[in-house]
């Protein structure tokens, strides 16, 4: 079994206090020859001593953790690979700085100050954080330090630093990239569990806003709410719709769109048009591939974990909204449509 401080102070004939400074720095007013230091450490190493990491903890108040909230999570792996290169991006800042990282897949929400207050995490990373006035709140009492992913920034000032993606810009690509092809006629398309999400909530808008500005606030397109597995879209099509072309708010969506528009026997792009939103290397491997908006997703979340780490650390950030350009991966699931909608 490893040995306590106790222990090693013993062996080399000092106290507690003499071996904390020689091995974990701790202790100002504590003086230690080189001498000594270098037979504390001989007999440390011989007696195979280990920090108390919980301890450690305990003393110092750090527990050098942080957590990282979704509301929503689903897969990780295969498929879409959104949450990998998010993973990654918060990971790359935190590992190389001796930080762990919990998972939170969920929150109660009952006891959230209890939750963020417990003593185990100095910071959180929040995906997909809810727009509204609790949430609002619930930063302004939290006692660590809070950085929302995918979230845009309130009006009021916040103690938070929101990170999200230029949504309206991005949906702005897609409606543009669809408006040269000819389509006039667009369906947008989200799961109902997502209602509430902010960034599928701002790519609705920016979807709206973007054929708005095309045909003089006449037409916004149609919005759709389905069910995950995307169901929702046999009726539909069974229905004769005026639509051209779908844009979907994540890529794993619109590969689900891509699925359901196989099984019928919907030749995409010919009879329809799919764009998704991501753009991982996941839109290379569907049938066809994926046109889809790419959003810099492993650089929004290195730059969440970063921003976190230095307001642990007492820095105060110098922006607290921070939005990322977007561009658009044009693939093979766009083309012309086979009939051309004129505006009413």
């Amino acid at each position: 079994m490893p040995a306590t401080i106790r222990e090693v102070a013993l062996a080399a004939g000092v106290s507690r206090t003499a071996v904390s400074k020689v091995l974990h720095g701790k202790g100002e007013s504590v003086r230690v020859s080189p001498a000594k230091a270098q037979a504390i450490r001989e007999v440390a190493e011989k007696l195979n001593y280990k920090p108390n990491a919980l301890a450690r903890s305990l003393l110092t108040g750090r527990t050098h953790t942080v957590g990282l909230l979704f509301e929503h999570l689903s897969n990780i792996s295969g498929g879409p690979l959104y949450y990998v290169h998010l993973f990654d991006g918060v990971a790359s800042a935190l590992f190389n700085n001796e930080y762990r990282l919990t998972i939170l897949p969920k929150l109660d929400h009952e006891n959230v100050l209890d939750t963020l207050g417990d003593g185990q995490l100095e910071g959180i990373v929040w995906c997909k954080l809810t727009r509204d006035d609790d949430a609002i709140q619930m930063i302004h009492d939290s006692p660590i330090p809070i950085v929302a992913m995918n979230a845009m920034a309130p009006e009021e000032p916040s103690e938070a630093v929101f990170i999200s993606c230029d949504n309206d810009g991005g949906m702005d690509l897609a409606v543009e990239h669809l408006w040269d092809l000819g389509h006039r006629k667009f369906l947008f398309a989200y799961e109902r569990e997502e209602r509430a999400t902010p960034d599928c909530m701002a790519r609705v808008e920016g979807f709206q806003k973007a054929l708005a500005k095309r045909t003089n606030s006449k037409y916004e397109g149609r919005v759709v709410e389905w069910d995950w597995l995307g169901t929702d879209f046999e009726p539909w099509w069974n229905s004769s719709p005026e639509e051209t072309a779908i844009i979907c708010w994540t890529e794993r969506f619109a590969g689900v769109m891509l699925q359901q528009a196989k099984k019928l026997g919907i030749n995409v792009p010919e009879q329809l048009s799919v764009i998704g939103f991501d753009s991982t290397q996941y839109c290379e491997t569907t049938s066809p591939r994926l046109t889809a908006v790419r959003q810099p997703i492993f650089d929004m979340a290195r730059c969440a974990g970063k921003t976190l780490l230095a307001m642990i650390q007492g820095i105060n950030p110098p922006c607290h909204s921070l939005v990322f350009p977007c561009s658009l991966d044009v693939r093979d699931s766009t083309a012309k449509p086979l009939k051309v909608e004129h505006l009413q």
